[in-house]
């Protein structure tokens, strides 16, 4: 090869390069010119014979592929047959090799390549290579080239799998106005564009087939996607696709109206993912050092996925998930991954790191093991929208939440987080003396008192009204006389939120915090730990309340799920009615029939349903009630609803610990406590 590499050269001089190049490949047998090509590459990492290889053997390379792949080509140079097949556009027999690939023996111009290929495939199709990111080398990785594999992992965290398939679906809903995410049974056949996943799917979820839909697509011009036939690890990358195709169904049944659907999707992916556990990867050294200082064994790990740190009503199901494993619902090793940029309030999520160890990317863990670790979610990760006990019962995530947090409390197990946040505050009291410094801004004297309050609201969270999840937004001025109650018994108003919440007006003892200077991540959690109570609503904020034991009116609330809510929490639903004027009653919000109908605008109007707000007098009574609850000194009882309210929840354990407020049962006692 030195020799060749030096006739190059010397040809370069006197501009006879192309014509000896030319020579040896018209010459030379297929053979020959292919063993050439690939060990002068392997050798001399220099492209003088790429673009011959390119036009002299591309068109031959598929004819005589047994030859080409067969040993010791296909393991001694492996990297460079994967490179050749790039340069002649073979991407499938690329992703057919891509197990076998040697990353720690990896060029820059192969892995400059092979970055190419996958920004190529991450706009459009790209399940075949998603499906095998647990076989690469991330320790091989230069930082240069990163961003490029580390992207596939970012787009399956979040959920964007199947971004093609969505944008050919969505193109589809133009010219039809009845095609949406249900029915499941003609979603299926619908949306996915693998065949082969198409009717896996519908055999393994028992669904009717309707090859009307696939002829029609068909006919429509359809390319139907497709493993590679002769990849060695075809059953597994299999299971994989299924695996994500599961994940993907909980979403869209959830959001359609169809959360009947769970249980058996969910199941079907459990049973996928223990299929793959027998596969399971070994850890890479690094990753098996890094996870013997954490006492983890990786086949004991669960892997949690940054959903549960980058919203802080997901850290709220974080806190009771470990109450979960404490009371022993499910075993294992608990592992947070967490993107640095996309973490709610850091303050709040650093609780856990007690508890549960949290892995951030680029904070305490290096991009290689992160990376790893969460190319092995298929095989080890916890979903974040549903739970299956011991006996096979598979439920919302919520669901089963809200009876763990009840029995929690029945068994007077406390509060974890509160407790690790103030021994935090005991040993570093910075927080507690910024929080000082703004009482004093505010004008609050040392014995004054106040609530936190936070109205979920279009403009922070950028909802369209009757669009998606606008139907759980409320608007101030109903508030409002809650608002002057609670300043008229002596107390301050801190309303909570984003800053482009709309302001609330000009009034004695109330501090618009949301939208003033002094909001900080540290300062929004201290506020509700330091508060008398909560006015909050079904919205994320409302779990650090939760997890801190604040006692909290909970009003405006709707929800299709189980609600986290504590002992202390008295609720007011927002009314539902149907198109016959019908108010629901409280076994109608929490029946299968109904309550699948609550997640979007789209699903409550397709549902025949409409949703209205909390009234004034709903609000006030309900932060009536919890301040006498929590008003200290208090000797007497207070009264409130009893026990026989939670035989018309049709979902054990459905609003937690909580009960809703004595005025709203009264007010709606014929509508709300209604037998079917």
């Amino acid at each position: 090869m030195r020799l060749l590499e030096l006739a190059l050269n010397v040809a370069g001089r006197f501009g006879a390069k192309e014509f000896l190049k030319n020579i040896i490949f018209v010459f030379l047998p297929f053979k020959q010119a292919f063993m050439l090509a690939v060990i002068y590459r392997h050798y001399t990492r220099r492209d003088d014979l790429d673009r011959h290889f390119q036009f002299f053997c591309g068109l031959n390379i598929h004819g005589m592929l047994p030859w080409v792949l067969a040993s010791p080509r296909s393991d001694k140079y492996i990297n460079e047959l994967v490179f050749f097949f790039l340069l002649c556009g073979d991407e499938k027999q690329v992703l057919a090799l891509f197990p076998q690939i040697n990353w720690q023996g990896s060029e820059e111009y192969f892995l400059e390549a092979l970055e190419t290929l996958i920004k190529k495939l991450s706009t459009g199709y790209f399940m075949e290579v998603l499906a095998q990111i647990h076989t690469v080398d991330w320790s091989a990785i230069p930082p240069r080239f990163m961003g490029g594999f580390a992207e596939l992992i970012k787009m399956m965290l979040e959920h964007r799998n199947f971004t093609f398939e969505q944008g050919t679906f969505a193109a589809r809903q133009y010219d039809d106005d009845e095609l949406f995410e249900a029915p499941l049974d003609r979603y299926v056949p619908e949306f996915f564009a693998d065949k082969e996943l198409i009717n896996g799917l519908i055999e393994r979820l028992k669904l009717p087939r309707h090859n009307d839909i696939l002829s029609s697509r068909e006919q429509n011009g359809q390319h139907w996607e497709r493993l590679p036939a002769s990849h060695p690890q075809r059953p597994l990358l299999a299971e994989i696709n299924l695996f994500y195709a599961y994940r993907h169904l909980l979403l869209t049944t959830y959001h359609s109206g169809e959360g009947f659907h769970l249980p058996d999707v969910f199941n079907r992916m459990n049973e996928t993912q223990q299929r793959l556990r027998r596969s399971l990867p070994a850890p890479s050294p690094k990753l098996k050092t890094f996870l013997d200082g954490l006492g983890v064994d990786l086949p004991e790990a669960k892997l949690l996925s940054p959903d549960w740190s980058a919203l802080i009503g997901h850290n709220g199901h974080l806190n009771v998930h470990l109450m979960m494993r404490q009371m022993g619902w499910w075993r294992g090793s608990p592992l947070l991954l967490a993107y640095d940029d996309r973490i709610a309030n850091k303050p709040f999520l650093s609780l856990f790191s007690e508890i549960c160890p949290t892995l951030t990317l680029h904070d305490n863990v290096t991009p290689d093991i992160w990376h790893e670790l969460a190319s092995l979610i298929p095989f080890l990760g916890m979903s974040h929208q549903a739970f299956a006990f011991e006996d096979g019962r598979a439920v919302y995530w919520n669901d089963a939440g809200s009876l763990a947090l009840k029995q929690w409390e029945a068994e007077g197990r406390g509060f974890p987080l509160r407790d690790i946040y103030d021994r935090r505050m005991a040993a570093d009291d910075r927080t507690e003396q910024l929080y000082q410094s703004l009482r004093r801004k505010w004008g609050m004297s040392e014995d004054d008192w106040y609530v936190c309050l936070h109205v979920r609201d279009a403009k922070a969270r950028n909802d369209t009204e009757g669009v998606g999840e606008s139907i759980r937004n409320a608007s101030l001025e109903s508030y409002m006389d809650a608002i002057r109650h609670v300043t008229e018994r002596g107390g301050w108003v801190v309303r909570m939120g984003g800053r482009r919440v709309p302001p609330l007006p000009e009034m004695a003892r109330v501090i618009d915090y949301a939208r003033s200077d002094d909001q900080v991540p540290e300062m929004d959690i201290h506020l509700m730990r330091r508060a008398r109570m909560f006015i909050g609503t079904t919205s994320g904020f409302a779990y650090v309340a939760t997890s801190f034991g604040i006692p909290t009116a909970m009003v405006n609330a709707l929800s299709s799920v189980g609600l986290l809510w504590s002992t202390d929490t008295r609720f007011a639903l927002k009314p539902v009615h149907t198109k016959g004027g019908r108010m629901l009653s409280l076994g109608d919000v929490t029946s299968e029939r109904y309550r699948w109908a609550f997640p979007t605008y789209e699903s409550l109007v397709r549902a025949g349903l409409t949703v209205g707000e909390s009234s004034s007098d709903e609000i006030l009574e309900t932060v009536r009630e919890v301040l006498d609850l929590c008003e200290p000194g208090r000797t007497a009882a207070v009264s409130g609803v009893d026990d026989g309210w939670e035989r018309y929840v049709k979902v054990p354990g459905f609003f937690g610990s909580s009960r809703p407020s004595k005025y709203f049962v009264e007010k709606y006692a014929r509508e709300f406590l209604a037998n079917d």
